[in-house]
């Protein structure tokens, strides 16, 4: 009796160990099949069950909106994403649904094509631009550049203006007073295009015809600032042969009589813009010791005037030229010392740099910068607080610095060149001083006077 009740609890704790034993196996088959599955199922179906990248936001240099940042890293199917946020959830929600719904159909063509081929490499950019009329119309123009991994980059925009005051979205149909006098800013348009280089060889086909006809649908892209309307198309709205982003400008001093009373030029405004054509030529990075005299002839042949935004370290190793640059009467503005990133440094450094590149300039010309332009063009209220020259950024970026070819200069010009407008180029490239005489040919035939950007802002 002693010995068969241990046998019997023995066997008894033996069968409960072997039971628990095969139960937790089970659960931990069952843990490793499900994690196996759930992670075969996120390489199946791509980034769309991932977890969801970091929004991240930050404030922008204008009162009452803020930039949304959102970024991926997936290696075949990355993006990244900016959008501005104002005080206005419903309007939030409407930006914010629309770069989604974008974002979205772009994950979803690529889960497509990598399931045809896995070594496609796809790339989704969603950037924007905020442009400002009067105090408190903001309009906001996203710019959506898709690659899928074959053929070419495809892409397309978007447009949205805010009220800032009133808190609310605003449409075309608020800007222009009602729908008859669309078909006076169609006949703008269509008139742009005939005079575009690019779009007139296009301007009689039925596609064009087709999506320049005078209804809101057809012009709901568009943006304002204190002296155009501009209105975009996308990459093939036009024609099939055109890939890139349409843009079309129309000055207001041609739209005054048919806009909404809130956006329309007061009559000092309009007639200084309708009295004379002008035009600023600035140039950004130099002196450069083999293209800026080069630049320097060719503005003299046209008795032209120009604003040179120095480099302090450049000014400091030209001297000789930076001083030519300012006895010509040419403006000199602040460019930065080593053109870094200001909105990435300190104050203390920010400062440093601004005010080394005044002395500089200073001790070569004689004269101190009358104007600063902040190195590409990044900017913030912080900033802007470490000098008190005013802040000078562009209204049309010739991209010289990108395109490199001296035709391309004129090409640019002819598209997006106004009434008014500050141009960007760079007196570092050869190209630039090379395509600059053909520039000025045309603008002077336009009836354009050459101003420094200071005597273009009194």
């Amino acid at each position: 009796m002693t010995t068969s009740r241990p046998k019997k609890r023995g066997l008894w704790i033996d069968t409960i160990l072997i039971s628990s034993i095969l139960i937790l196996s089970a659960i931990l088959l069952f843990l490793f099949i499900s994690s196996k599955t759930d992670k075969d199922s996120s390489v199946a179906n791509g980034v769309a069950l991932a977890a969801e990248p970091e929004l991240k936001t930050k404030a922008s240099e204008y009162s009452g909106i803020t930039i949304a940042t959102i970024i991926s890293e997936d290696p075949r199917m990355p993006y990244s994403i900016q959008y501005p946020q104002t005080d206005n959830k419903a309007f939030n929600k409407v930006i914010k649904d629309a770069v989604y719904k974008t974002r979205d159909t772009y994950l979803e063509e690529m889960e497509k094509r990598l399931q045809k081929d896995a070594k496609k490499v796809g790339n989704l950019t969603i950037t924007f631009d905020t442009l400002q009329h009067k105090k408190n119309y903001y309009s906001f123009v996203l710019t959506t550049t898709t690659y899928k991994g074959t053929g070419y980059k495809d892409q397309t925009v978007q447009t949205f203006m805010y009220d800032n005051k009133n808190n609310k979205q605003l449409y075309l149909n608020d800007v222009i007073k009602n729908e008859n006098n669309l078909v006076k800013l169609a006949s703008l348009v269509q008139q742009q295009i005939i005079n575009n280089d690019k779009l007139k060889t296009y301007a009689n086909t039925e596609k064009l015809k087709n999506a320049t006809k005078p209804t809101f649908a057809n012009y709901k892209h568009f943006s304002l600032t204190e002296s155009n309307l501009y209105i975009y198309f996308d990459g093939e709205q036009l024609s099939n042969d055109i890939k890139s982003i349409s843009e079309i400008r129309v000055p207001l001093t041609s739209l005054n009589s048919i806009l909404a009373k809130p956006f329309q030029l007061e009559e000092k405004t309009a007639n200084k813009l309708v009295k004379k054509k002008q035009i600023a030529l600035t140039f950004d990075d130099g002196p450069n010791a083999k293209v800026t005299p080069k630049v320097l002839k060719t503005l003299k042949k046209y008795d032209a005037k120009a604003t040179f935004f120095m480099l302090g370290s450049q000014a400091m190793y030209n001297q000789k030229l930076a001083k030519k640059v300012a006895d010509a009467g040419h403006e000199i503005g602040n460019h930065s010392f080593s053109h870094a990133n200001l909105k990435n440094l300190s104050n203390a450094k920010i400062k440093s740099e601004l005010t080394r590149t005044n002395q500089e300039i200073k001790n070569v010309t004689g004269k101190n910068p009358t104007l600063f332009r902040p190195p590409y063009g990044s900017v913030d209220k912080r900033v802007r607080a470490q000098t008190n020259l005013p802040c000078i950024l562009w209204d049309v970026d010739t991209l010289d610095w990108k395109y490199r070819n001296a035709k391309s200069l004129l090409t640019m010009i002819k598209m997006y060149a106004g009434n008014g407008d500050i141009i960007l180029m760079h007196d570092i490239h050869p190209t630039t001083a090379q395509g600059l005489d053909a520039v000025l040919a045309y603008l002077q035939k336009q009836g354009f006077e050459f101003v420094t950007v200071s005597e273009l802002r009194k």
